[in-house]
């Protein structure tokens, strides 16, 4: 069965369709077409559920028991290591499946070494190689799940002891025959040497070999023998048949770089290394005619030399040349490498084709059909980009992390195509969101986040009179900040009007005197405002009195530039008797 993967698919929904069932594959990616991929490979035979954020996996495994993780390493970019390491602490008995390139690939060479990751698949991947990799790992799993063998040696301990006793019986009746022969087996026992440690089994040496990059090597211990040692002792291995077609892609992969820097003899080797591994088609089939052309155009002399229909041979191997070029290139579409890597993508063999021969027709229409690739590749890239903005936003992952956010998706979508009518409408929503979050922080006085905020909002573009009110806003907070944190003494300013303080009844009977420091705002006008006691000596006794004289006090504006100006001022006010 094919499990669907719709948009707002509940983990709860989730929970219930696996509560007692286990869940096959568990695939993790934002690529579509990696998974489109996997969606063939497994067909309607296994269950495939599809996440495109990390945090779902636990829930999704937790949901359906331990099963297989297969894991796109593009979705998680550098965090990929620790991500595994923390999913193999929560299931251990999970199967991971890594997706990727070469770089990635050597990024977690560790883990792939130490069995943490089951296999390591390169992208793209033709369906055919997904379905092997897919049947080792339920495989794999499968055997997981199987009773143990102690327990297996407990069931049959009752028929031990019967064999044994039988056994010893055979024993006494033979004891004349091994008086007879004691000396012989003592001489032969006195020979004998311990057995040495088993060694790991074929297919883990096979892995590790495959690891390393070790496709052949003397004594058998290369990744093809001994993956065909493992098929020679079971067929229908699926361990060993993944295995052997990574081998042969490495192989091939080998061939053709040989080839472009006219190693002939190592592409030679490399191709029928790739035979024996069971290559065929019409891949080896072109490599093989690309080595005995370039093997001919070193025996055939460096001057053109003209043909008897007018053409010169020169002519002729270049037109030839193109033509292989485009049939290149239309490898590497099949595969996926329309632009990388670098050197070696469809893109890079139809420029070379033109470039051998401009007006070549298969050059030509390996043109066309690359130009028709990049488009739906463009268009995929689009959508994809629109679908992870709108899930960052709803999520909340307005501005971090860096490389899985909605600014990020955005405006990576801006440069690609400004022209595409959602952007606009999802850009005005991430701005208004900013801005959101920049009031929030302002009200909560916190200057410096609601500045970053604003910011955010401006480099996407984004402005509304909302968000130049906030702006407006901020700056009159943080001046306002700026002014409370210089006080000046009021003894600077001239005061126009005072009133005295009345002396509490309280303190007067009791013959208290004291003091009351104050700081508070001489306003535009002169009033005035925000006052505020910094302390009081006695505390509790002058406090109110101050505040009520002070109140009523006004000073001649402050002018600067020939404008009146609020400033922060401090005074004491004393009480004491006798006055």
């Amino acid at each position: 069965m094919l499990a669907p993967d719709e948009e707002g698919l509940s983990i709860a929904a989730m929970r219930f369709s696996l509560a007692s069932d286990i869940v096959e594959l568990v695939v993790l990616t934002t690529d579509e077409i990696f998974l489109q991929t996997l969606r063939e490979a497994v067909g309607g035979s296994r269950r495939l559920w599809h996440v495109p954020f990390a945090d779902k996996v636990s829930d999704l495994l937790v949901a359906g028991g331990v099963g297989i993780l297969v894991l796109d390493a593009q979705a998680l970019y550098e965090t990929v290591n620790p991500f595994i390491a923390q999913i193999k602490r929560q299931f251990p008995d999970l199967i991971v499946v890594v997706a990727g390139s070469r770089e990635a690939e050597a990024g977690l060479a560790h883990a792939i070494s130490d069995g943490t990751i089951y296999r390591f698949i390169h992208k793209p991947m033709s369906p055919g190689r997904a379905r092997l990799f897919a049947d080792a790992a339920v495989r794999k799993f499968t055997e997981q799940r199987k009773p143990s063998g102690a327990a297996a040696s407990a069931s049959t301990r009752n028929h031990g002891l019967l064999i044994g006793g039988a056994c010893a019986a055979l024993c006494v009746l033979l004891g004349g025959t091994w008086m007879l022969r004691h000396t012989a087996h003592d001489a032969r026992t006195s020979q004998q040497t311990l057995e040495p440690a088993p060694t790991p089994p074929l297919i883990t040496r096979a892995a590790e070999a495959l690891a390393a990059n070790r496709l052949t090597a003397p004594g058998g211990e290369g990744a093809l023998d001994l993956y065909l040692q493992a098929l020679a002792g079971n067929p229908a291995d699926a361990e060993a048949r993944a295995g052997l077609a990574e081998v042969r892609e490495h192989l091939l992969a080998r061939a053709e770089n040989a080839l472009l820097e006219e190693r002939l003899d190592e592409a030679s080797v490399a191709l029928e290394t790739a035979r024996k591994a069971g290559a065929q088609g019409g891949r080896i089939a072109l490599l093989s005619a690309q080595l005995a052309k370039a093997r001919e155009q070193l025996k055939a002399p460096r001057a053109a030399v003209r043909s008897d229909d007018g053409g010169s041979a020169g002519t002729r191997a270049a037109a030839t040349s193109a033509e292989q070029l485009a049939v290149l290139a239309a490898l590497r579409m099949d595969e996926g490498h329309l632009t990388e890597p670098d050197g070696d993508n469809a893109r890079f063999y139809v420029q070379e084709a033109l470039r051998v021969d401009p007006d070549n027709s298969a050059a030509r229409e390996a043109e066309q059909a690359l130009a028709q690739r990049l488009q739906r590749a463009d268009a995929l890239e689009r959508d994809r980009l629109l679908k992870s903005a709108r899930e960052s936003l709803e999520q909340d992952r307005l501005i971090e992390p860096a490389g899985d956010s909605a600014k990020y998706y955005l405006l990576t979508l801006q440069g690609i195509d400004p022209t595409n009518v959602a952007l606009s409408p999802l850009l005005q929503d991430l701005g208004t969101r900013l801005v959101a979050k920049g009031r929030h922080s302002l009200a909560s006085q916190q200057y410096e986040a609601a500045r970053a905020w604003l910011e955010q909002a401006a480099a996407v573009g984004y402005s509304s009179p909302d968000a130049a009110a906030a702006r407006h806003d901020l700056d009159a907070a943080i001046a306002q900040q700026a002014l409370l944190a210089k006080a000046v003494d009021a003894s600077e300013f001239k005061l126009l009007t005072s009133v005295r303080p009345v002396y509490p009844s309280k303190a007067l009977k009791s013959a208290i005197a004291g003091s009351v420091d104050m700081e508070f705002t001489i306003a535009e006008d002169g009033e005035v405002r925000d006052i505020s006691v910094r302390a009081a000596d006695p505390p509790g006794v002058f406090e109110q009195a101050a505040i009520g004289a002070l109140s009523q006090w006004r000073y001649q504006p402050i002018l600067r530039g020939g404008a009146p100006i609020a400033q922060r001022t401090h005074l004491r006010i004393r009480f004491a008797l006798g006055r």
